[in-house]
């Protein structure tokens, strides 16, 4: 059944997408999303950077992480609907007109508290952007040629987790961790004249719009029937442990380089980026390791890496300890998280949207909930037993990826 509805929803278009070029509303579907993976991750340098300006404990300034992980996570439920009903672009597109002005607040908050609320609401507006965008990529793009095309959408994530992690560092040690905020925000901007006028002259762009309404109500019946199904319970409950594992860990290595070594912000942001080079070449291996390894091994050995790289943490004897660490942490989250992620767009291929929306409310959701618990934790033990819990999680988790995907992809398949 799930093959049927993926062929009937694929059909109008493929036809659409021949008519019409796809590839400029995906560049700045792309530049969004890297402003949007910027924005998510341009805390981790900018936490302890905070903790010296306002004189706090890095306990106490994690709620500016954990508060827009929250906004992030919890409305990707209600803009995966309106995506739907009014078109994915269009509600892209003022989704980024309110992520360029609520980062650009952040640079001008003055408080603690004004920067909470000012990345709440980035948190609230970034949250359409990524699951969206990857639906109106499946809506538009024909099934022969999707997958390709979101691995390299992918590497626009990766590139603005690596830029968010390195202009937090670099632009805050020389420039104040205001102008990393701007810088983010200009990129919002370009983004959104791109769109403007993709809107305006590509039909494309309003593929899928009008679909039928019904409010909370109906919303609420769709959400439902998907968490009957055991294969979306099973990618749900996989994401919650990856995500609450890995980020309420990662979000801290930044401050543990400034805890343990004095490193300056310029130098933790260098050192952070390394992760995402390592997700970088996993991109470019990835359809080498999928074909020799298989999704289900492919997720478990990603598991060992990351395990790996956090007890290599915890036991650093120094700081040359952690440049091979990050970047073996990007190679296997991403081998990780790229497998979940197609279970993602797998799973439910009737609702799509609503399916990816759940799948990442549950990854922000549990991710906040793991940094403000690890918050609590390294003020009184130091990031060290952080850093262990987070490994022996995740290697929980590639076990039971091991024994239990491939019958979990049968059903979803």
């Amino acid at each position: 059944m799930a093959g049927s509805s993926r062929d009937i929803m694929d059909q109008p278009a493929a036809a659409e997408a021949g008519r019409y070029s796809y590839g400029r509303p995906i560049l700045f579907l792309a530049l969004a999303s890297f402003a949007a993976a910027a924005t998510t991750r341009i805390m981790d340098a900018i936490l302890p950077q905070l903790v010296l300006e306002f004189d706090v404990s890095i306990g106490s300034v994690s709620f500016v992480a954990t508060g827009y992980a929250l906004a992030y996570g919890g409305f990707q439920l209600v803009f995966g609907p309106l995506g739907d009903r009014y078109g994915k672009y269009r509600v892209i597109l003022f989704a980024c007109v309110g992520s360029a002005l609520a980062t650009l607040a952040c640079a001008f908050a003055a408080t603690l508290t004004g920067i909470a609320a000012a990345r709440v609401l980035s948190g609230v507006m970034a949250a359409a952007i990524v699951p969206l965008a990857i639906a109106w990529i499946g809506d538009v793009v024909p099934n022969a040629h999707r997958q390709a095309m979101l691995a390299r959408f992918m590497s626009s994530q990766i590139m603005g987790l690596l830029t968010g992690q390195i202009s937090g560092g670099v632009l805050g040690e020389y420039f104040g961790w205001r102008s990393a905020f701007v810088f983010i925000g200009s990129i919002y901007l370009f983004a959104v004249v791109g769109m403007t006028v993709e809107l305006i002259r590509n039909p494309l762009t309003s593929a899928r719009a009008g679909g039928a309404g019904g409010g909370i109500w109906r919303t609420l019946d769709v959400f439902g029937r998907l968490l009957r199904r055991p294969v979306v319970r099973f990618v749900l409950a996989m994401v919650t442990i990856e995500a609450f594992a890995m980020f309420g860990a990662f979000t801290y290595v930044g401050a543990s380089l400034n805890l343990r070594y004095g490193f300056n912000f310029a130098t933790i942001g260098l050192y952070l980026g390394l992760y995402c080079v390592g997700g970088l070449f996993y991109v470019t291996q990835s359809r080498r390791l999928i074909a020799w390894l298989g999704p289900a091994r492919l997720s478990f050995w990603g598991t060992v890496l990351v395990a790996v790289a956090y007890v290599a943490l915890a036991f650093a004897p120094g700081h040359l300890a952690y440049p091979p660490a990050i970047v073996v942490m990007g190679v296997g989250f991403y081998m990780l998280h790229n497998t979940l992620q197609t279970m993602a767009t797998q799973m439910a291929p009737d609702a799509r949207g609503s399916a990816v929306a759940i799948f990442a409310t549950c990854y922000f959701l549990s991710q906040s909930v793991g940094v403000y618990i690890a918050g609590q934790v390294i003020d009184g033990h130091g990031p060290g037993p952080v850093f262990l819990t987070a490994g022996a999680l995740l290697l929980c988790l590639g076990f039971i990826l091991l024994a239990r995907m491939p019958e979990e992809l049968a059903r979803s398949g």
